[in-house]
């Protein structure tokens, strides 16, 4: 697990009655400009260590020292504590180093000109300034914005793209330049995405998002309660995968990329994310194609040898969370993801990604008790006919091996995370319920009940019910 740690220290106040301007400890020759420089090749610095930043009893801006309880750095600035930990590597880790606030962030974009984003395929040029409300770091800074999404785009609250000038950690994420705004409008609680990728995270699976909900004005004009997150690209802190070597692919029906292909036995639509469209030729598509059909076509023949080229447990957890969301999107399929990390790597599931029209939404209303308790895979009462990719990734659950392991994997997470889970919801609810009447305000109620708390134990009840199916399916389970 990797941390990275921004220590800004303008200048470090000592205790000590000193009779001249500078001191340097393994110098002669302290910085003209420093009241003390530390000169040490094997030495740190160690500040002092408290249980609690909130025993220091009258506390000024600069102060520094590391709080025990909080495990983290922390500087005294504008009236409170902040820790000093920006962010994890947002591969490696599962999420727990990162907390969310509990005042809702509140980012700025004003578009030189004052322009509107109309379109998905110019970007404007902007400022963007972040207030982290004292709780996650402030930003300001030159970036470019425009329109994202496929379905989403046409919609009234447009979702959006953004990509700095300067790579930078944006409200303690992963340094990074390109950074993405859902605009959460299909589901009017605005809480669908407190599920899927907090249950990535826990179940430690690499690449997944962090989700912030924030409060979006562009051009000094309101545009709702939005969430922030990560751009699925591969980079640093994103998708880490080998420059040269690396896969990242994507099924999707809407198939409108440049290079892509459809497999072989089960006439998937693949598309090549990565590498990028300028770094492919037909020999790499080719390559790719090769070694996609390999394991494809064992799958198809029942050939469990397959388990050498495509990673089982990481599809039990890729299935395990669009089985408790119900996100059904692997049926079309449509923003399904595989990656490899290099030519020795398996194929893995992932990342996750799009569950607007998971917990029932594809066949009715987000949440409606009714439909917790339906099969993920078609055909189904509500859709009798069965997709490309129902029919691929049903073939791989036929697999004894991978029904033990999903069985094994959910009555752990049921037994250690669920209850965690419906704790993350809670606090990314305290967050929504801040903006939901001014969103709700602008865009209206969009499939909820226009009651916070009535939606929020909507969600809570969906999500109890379809713990429960989950738990009598795997009952069944050999």
């Amino acid at each position: 697990m990797k941390k990275h740690y921004f220590l800004l220290i303008s200048y470090l106040l000592l205790g000590f009655s000193l009779s001249f301007a500078q001191v340097g400890i393994n110098t002669d020759q302290p910085h003209a400009e420093v009241d003390l420089e530390l000169a040490s090749p094997d030495k740190a610095l160690l500040l002092n260590r408290v249980q609690s930043s909130a025993d220091i009893a009258n506390p000024v801006d600069g102060m520094l020292l590391f709080d025990i309880s909080d495990d983290c750095l922390k500087v005294y600035q504008k009236n409170d504590w902040h820790c000093l930990v920006i962010s994890d590597d947002n591969n490696a880790d599962n999420g727990d180093n990162f907390k969310l606030p509990t005042t809702i962030p509140h980012i700025m974009i004003n578009i030189d000109g004052g322009e509107e984003v109309v379109v998905k395929d110019n970007y404007l040029n902007a400022n963007i300034i972040v207030d982290g409300k004292g709780e996650l770091p402030d930003y300001f800074g030159r970036t470019q914005i425009k329109g994202r999404g496929n379905s989403t785009w046409g919609l009234p609250k447009k979702p959006y793209r953004l990509k700095l000038n300067d790579k930078a950690s944006i409200l303690g994420l992963g340094s990074g330049k390109n950074w993405i705004l859902l605009a959460e409008y299909l589901d009017g609680s605005m809480l669908y995405n407190s599920i899927p990728y907090k249950t990535g995270r826990m179940l430690d699976m690499p690449y997944t998002n962090h989700i912030i909900p924030v409060k979006l004005t562009i051009n000094g004009v309101y545009r709702g309660m939005y969430a922030f997150t990560e751009h699925k690209e591969v980079k640093e802190n994103r998708i880490e995968l080998d420059k040269n070597e690396g896969i990242l692919l994507e099924m999707d029906v809407y198939y409108d990329e440049v290079w892509k292909f459809t497999s072989t036995k089960y006439n998937l639509p693949v598309m090549i994310a990565y590498p990028e469209e300028e770094d492919m030729n037909q020999q790499k598509l080719n390559n790719i194609k090769t070694a996609f059909n390999s394991f494809e076509g064992k799958i198809f023949n029942s050939d469990y040898d397959y388990e050498n080229e495509f990673d089982v447990d990481q599809f039990v957890d890729y299935f395990l969370v669009y089985m408790l969301t119900l996100n059904e999107e692997l049926n079309h399929p449509k923003s399904v993801y595989m990656h490899r990390k290099n030519n020795a790597d398996k194929f893995k599931m992932g990342i996750i990604w799009d569950f607007d029209w998971s917990y029932g939404y594809e066949t009715g209303n987000h949440y409606n008790l009714a439909s917790a308790t339906q099969p993920i895979f078609w055909p189904s009462p509500a859709k009798p006919q069965a997709g490309l990719g129902t029919v691929f990734f049903s073939k791989i659950f036929e697999n004894p091996g991978v029904r033990t392991k999903f069985k094994q994997r959910w009555t752990w997470f049921r037994a250690n995370k669920f209850l965690e889970l419906k704790s993350h919801i809670l606090k990314y609810a305290s967050l929504v319920e801040q903006e939901y009447a001014n969103d709700h305000a602008k865009w209206g109620n969009r499939d909820s009940t226009n009651n916070f708390q009535t939606d929020l134990q909507n969600v809570l009840n969906w999500l109890d019910a379809r713990a429960a199916y989950i738990d009598n399916f795997v009952s069944t389970l050999p």
